[in-house]
């Protein structure tokens, strides 16, 4: 690493988030780390990390994320969800990755293949990407598929909303209950259907012993407890919202205690006085209202470092970001601060939540935004 700016990704803290999670949510027999992107921006050689606090299933995008994980681990099964081309269920079969049914059509071009492969049936309840919609279609694949070679170890849908302000929730899982009530979920080995907000915010759905984990193995919640103090406008502000519309209830609060995962950090390179006046950076977009001093951190655009990004940590202090380009950001500083000092971009008290707040994106996003131009240290620290 010869430029001083890097991912610092602390491994306790996800093996520590993964241990809180299953046992505030213990109900579950599978746990599935969606390690997608990889691994949302943190690397997926953390996957032998995650077995080792409980997960026991991969999911990924494509057969491709698939195969650049299996070389950290040969043995934990990986379910793809996204399509997979039937020229490549070979593949799939000999580094045993589970595949998933698109559809009825996708279903009859895999369904002579010559492999005894594992497969989960995907249901559009209402996200409309992929998924079969039609109970007799899904119907048909269940049956078709007890004469082929495949096997059906899996049935799933993905949420599209969380329930907490608007009735989708509650449409979806009706839409999979409509789906599924001449199948007898009891006789497909994993039924999953939450991921990290599902869980948090809804009780478990009877007949489903699969829960995906994403968001939160890496510290997000992906819920803000809500103080006592504003409990009761929050409930106001959920009853206006949804009035009229029949809902489940949600779990506001939980009591999981989740840690942040991921830190960026850099370091002071150049430091220069400027006068009242002055400008910095392209487009002269910072003018100087008084005499100034700049520091040049070396990360910038090519790293994922966007104008949502105001602030920087150095020696515990706060500093506002006034210019980023493609390699550096500058910041206003003052006189304690030297060469070489460390910078905290993401971490301690700056937080990515406030980030995607700045920018109106979420934290997804984010996190997969951070190129792999900023190499990944990991760390082990803070063992609880």
């Amino acid at each position: 690493m010869y430029r001083n700016s890097y991912v610092e990704i602390n491994k306790t803290a996800l093996i520590n988030n993964i241990k809180n999670i299953i046992e505030n949510y213990p109900d579950y027999k599978y746990y599935f780390a969606v390690v997608k992107g990889n691994a949302y921006s943190h690397g997926d050689i953390l996957i032998n990390d995650m077995i080792s606090a409980g997960i026991n299933y991969l999911a990924v995008s494509s057969l491709d994320e698939a195969i650049s994980i299996r070389k950290y681990n040969k043995d934990i099964p990986i379910l793809c969800f996204g399509y997979t081309s039937p020229k490549y269920l070979d593949v799939a079969y000999k580094n045993n990755i589970t595949i998933t049914i698109v559809s009825y059509d996708y279903y009859k071009l895999i369904k002579d293949t010559e492999f005894e492969l594992k497969v989960h049936i995907k249901l559009n309840t209402g996200m409309n990407r992929v998924g079969i919609k039609k109970s007799e279609e899904l119907e048909k694949v269940i049956n078709e598929i007890k004469k082929s070679k495949l096997i059906l170890e899996g049935i799933y849908t993905h949420f599209a909303s969380s329930g907490v302000y608007d009735p989708y929730f509650d449409y979806q899982l009706d839409n999979f209950n409509k789906l599924t009530k001449n199948i007898d979920l009891n006789k497909i080995p994993i039924v999953h259907l939450y991921n990290s907000l599902g869980l948090v915010k809804h009780d478990k759905i009877k007949y489903a012993n699969g829960v995906r984990l994403g968001i939160s193995m890496y510290g997000f919640s992906a819920n803000s407890n809500v103080p006592e103090n504003r409990m009761l406008l929050f409930k106001l502000k959920r009853k206006i919202k949804l009035l009229g519309k029949k809902v489940s209830d949600v779990h506001i609060n939980n009591n999981l205690k989740l840690e942040k995962v991921l830190s960026i950090k850099s370091e002071v390179i150049y430091i220069t006085n400027i006068k009242k006046g002055e400008f910095v950076g392209y487009n002269a977009v910072h003018k100087a209202k008084c005499d100034e001093i700049i520091a040049t951190i070396p990360i910038g655009h090519a790293d994922g470092i966007t104008s949502a990004f105001k602030y920087v940590k150095i020696k515990g202090k706060t500093y506002p970001i006034v210019a980023i380009c493609m390699d550096y950001i500058s910041v206003i500083v003052d006189d304690t601060i030297n060469i070489n000092d460390e910078v905290t971009i993401i971490g301690d008290d700056i937080t990515l939540s406030q980030v995607a707040r700045n920018s109106g994106d979420n934290v997804h996003h984010l996190l997969v935004s951070i190129t792999n131009r900023l190499p990944r240290i990991y760390v082990e620290k803070g063992e609880k």
